[in-house]
């Protein structure tokens, strides 16, 4: 049996029955709806019908979820199944999976969806920013701790909470380990990990951090109003301080040429990377991502479609690129095409050298022995290499700033340049690089003089 209850003029209470529980108490589900005050009095009772009918399939297929009994957690299964494991990359999604178990759910899993309120998310917000909330810090098992523990062998510790033997020994010694030991530990055994572990030299988040968590409450909440399971989203009631972002840091024409004459000195391979990098703008992901399928020597273009990540707990992913607009042909100079020539000759010879313990990865960044390197090796090395070379200090992404620079400086058009990049909007590129866009806007004065002195104009 299925009716409709008026709650006030354009406001009604869907109703479902659907018998009675063992108790005889009648099994009701109910859904609240808003019709838009502009239609008619027979165009609203069309609708309402139209409702009724949708929400009677909803419940009788299972898929209706009612937000007022539902938890935020158990919303969060269903979003994960429904949503974002189809979505999202694999890499996002882990990462989204790592933020909701270990700092999401235990603040507010337990609240009913409807119940969520902004007061909820600015209290989990504030807690964010404490001391000792990142979970990468080292912790120091307490005395309590390594008296409990000297009662088990190393071994019965390894076998029973999964921790390697050496680890045990380390924590019986009052070693420090990470929190994941920590954790295991305490899960295990059931006991109060701020109680058995002191957190030492950790760091506070970062804003960026913060709000990436509140980002994911904020896309999960979306979803709920879209389902019509919540009315809206108490993100949006939040009004949270505007971040200072930034400006970009990029090296300048002289520290440019500083470091492509320090990279005569090192491996073709990573000469060859950092020039690739500085041509094409590319993301780490995107460079170690990079097949040689991917290269077309004749165009001197280069096909960027995918990227790897390393991912704790889960090893190297790889995966689409960040946006639909990163999946993107760009053509390299000449002197990079030819470094490429130059590095996979290098490459052919070293496989011909190694015979079948070569191990055949179609990737273009390779070890010796053709294993492909590590997502997070550019990095690694590029700051060895700066460091070398007293070179200023700035990361392997901001070598793709060090692109954009360049492009906006010789003149290109912001289409021209977002392009290359893979954003997703010339906007961002614009909200990027603006201080660099609004330095070549100056020189604009310079030009319009220029021409007016060609034209012999004097005011003298």
């Amino acid at each position: 049996m299925a009716y409709y209850e008026k709650i006030s003029a354009y406001t009604y209470r869907l109703v479902i029955c659907q018998g009675y529980d063992s108790k005889g108490k009648k099994l009701r589900k109910r859904k609240t709806i808003k019709l838009d005050n502009g239609l008619t009095q027979r165009q609203a009772e069309k609708e309402l019908n139209r409702q009724m009918i949708l929400f009677e399939q909803e419940v009788l297929n299972g898929t209706y979820l009612d937000g007022e009994k539902i938890t935020f957690a158990e919303f969060t299964k269903k979003w994960f199944s429904d949503y974002a494991s189809i979505n999202l990359a694999p890499a996002t999604l882990i990462s989204y999976k790592t933020k909701l178990n270990e700092r999401i759910l235990p603040a507010i899993g337990h609240i009913k969806l409807a119940k969520l309120q902004p007061t909820h998310i600015m209290t989990f917000y504030h807690n964010l920013k404490e001391d000792n909330i990142r979970l990468d810090g080292k912790y120091a098992p307490s005395e309590k701790l390594i008296n409990f523990l000297t009662s088990y062998s190393a071994s019965e510790i390894e076998k029973l909470t999964g921790v390697t033997f050496k680890t045990c020994k380390r924590l019986k010694l009052g070693k420090s380990t990470d929190y994941r030991t920590a954790q295991k530990i305490c899960e295990f055994y059931k006991i109060d990990i701020n109680k058995m572990f002191r957190c030492i030299n950790s760091r506070k988040l970062s804003e960026k951090s913060i709000r990436n968590h509140i980002g994911i409450i904020g896309s999960i909440l979306s979803t709920a109003v879209k389902w019509n399971i919540i009315k809206d989203n108490p993100i949006k009631r939040i009004d949270m301080k505007k971040v200072q972002k930034s400006k970009v840091k990029y090296y300048d024409d002289i520290q440019i040429a500083t470091m492509l004459s320090a990279l005569n000195e090192e491996p073709l391979m990573y000469t060859t990377m950092i020039y690739l990098t500085l041509d094409l703008g590319l993301r780490r992901g995107e460079v170690t991502g990079l097949c040689w399928s991917d290269i077309d020597f004749e165009t001197s273009t280069v096909c960027i479609n995918k990227q790897r990540h390393y991912v704790m707990k889960y090893g190297t992913i790889e995966g689409s690129p960040k946006t639909d607009a990163g999946t993107r042909t760009i053509t390299a100079s000449k002197t990079v095409i030819t470094l490429l020539k130059q590095y996979r000759n290098q490459q052919v010879k070293q496989k011909l050298k190694l015979g079948t313990a070569w191990k055949n990865y179609p990737y273009v960044f390779l070890h010796d022995d053709g294993i492909p390197i590590s997502p997070n090796l550019p990095y690694k090395w590029f700051m060895k290499f700066i460091e070398k070379h007293n070179l200023p200090k700035i990361t392997f992404h901001q070598l793709r700033h060090t692109n954009a620079s360049l492009l906006i400086s010789a003149g290109e058009d912001i289409v021209t340049v977002s392009s290359r990049l893979g954003h997703a909007d010339k906007n961002i590129t614009l909200n990027t690089y603006s201080h660099i866009i609004k330095s070549k806007e100056a020189q604009v004065a310079n030009k319009m003089d220029e021409f007016y002195n060609k034209l012999k104009i004097n005011f003298v």
